[in-house]
């Protein structure tokens, strides 16, 4: 009898230690100050989609996944875990979580990502410990934060809190406090769910099978020693250029070719500099050294801005604007 007494104790603590997580396989739409959001998460095959109105009737798709179809052979994306945004009708874009680059946090749960690196967990990952409760309506389940918050009104309540459809994994809405400087107040996400279980396939296969070839890399990208420099006349200065991550290869060539041109909508003075050499090349065993480019001024005058020409490696795809180099 006694052993059977710990037996059920033993399991009555485990019971009300589990902490209210969602389904490891789940679709589901969040309802958030009065806006859409749909998710997808399969926990168990390592991949999310995400999809909200942008601009009607633009809409954005996410998809984060270990093993993104459509992928060069033996490129980092074939490799690692790809976060891939899609814009309809405007752009799309895509960063790798590798050792060269990152992913961004700015659509999916904050606590996927470590350092730039990505793995698809549960959706919620509370701050505290929850506490089941046993009073709540009969419809639902109820659970709440060990630790209290205070409200605006000076009254005490709980952190967090999260509701589920009676006796089910169900999840119906989490509600929180928020906590500024200014005030104190309640944020609550609805939840519609569509499944529970593996989400549907077709959602993932909304990817372009082009994706590689027309999306931006935003891991890709130039770095200087500064952007911008002081030059006297009949004085160099010497600025150092890398790249941030290898260029791909395309049809077998790794090769990006740097070249630099007067930026003559920001420039002053547009003959006062000269610059060598005249190109650079990066390649996949490179492109993390930094190369000298030797600025001279020739002229007196005010500013000069130059800016990158890019050939190879997808680098043409970079907004030239983001990488201007300032001397005056």
């Amino acid at each position: 009898m006694i052993y059977l007494s710990l037996l059920f104790f033993s399991w009555l603590t485990q019971t009300e230690t589990a902490q209210p997580y969602f389904p490891s396989q789940i679709t589901f739409i969040k309802e958030e100050a009065g806006r859409n959001y749909t998710y997808a998460i399969d926990e168990i095959n390592q991949r999310a989609y995400y999809t909200q109105t942008v601009d009607f009737p633009d809409q954005l798709h996410v998809y984060a996944m270990k093993h993104i179809p459509y992928t060069t052979p033996d490129s980092p994306q074939s490799k690692y875990y790809v976060m891939l945004e899609v814009y309809q009708k405007e752009f799309c874009q895509y960063t790798t979580a590798w050792q060269y680059g990152g992913v961004t946090e700015e659509y999916l749960p904050s606590h996927w990502f470590d350092e730039g690196k990505l793995q698809i967990g549960n959706y919620v990952m509370y701050a505290y410990e929850m506490i089941h409760s046993h009073t709540n309506a009969s419809n639902e389940d109820y659970w709440y934060s060990s630790v209290n918050c205070t409200l605006d009104s000076g009254d005490p309540w709980p952190c967090e809190e999260m509701f589920f459809k009676k006796d089910t994994d169900i999840p119906l809405r989490y509600r929180y406090i928020v906590d500024t400087p200014m005030q104190n107040y309640q944020v609550t996400h609805t939840y519609h769910i569509i499944s529970i279980g593996k989400p549907d396939d077709r959602l993932f296969q909304t990817i372009p099978q082009n994706w590689m070839d027309n999306c931006t890399d935003l891991n890709l990208g130039l770095d200087f020693d500064y952007p911008t420099a002081t030059v006297h006349l009949h004085e160099s200065i010497v600025v150092g250029i890398r790249l941030l991550s290898p260029p791909h290869r395309v049809n077998g060539n790794d090769t990006m070719i740097l070249r630099w041109e007067v930026y003559k909508d920001h420039s002053d003075c547009i003959d006062c500099i000269t610059w060598e050499p005249k190109e650079f090349y990066f390649n996949i065993e490179n492109f993390h050294q930094f190369q000298n480019l030797t600025v001279t001024r020739v002229k007196n005058g005010p500013q000069t801005t130059i800016r990158p020409l890019k050939q190879g490696g997808e680098y043409e795809k970079l907004r030239p604007f983001d990488y201007l180099l300032l001397f005056i």
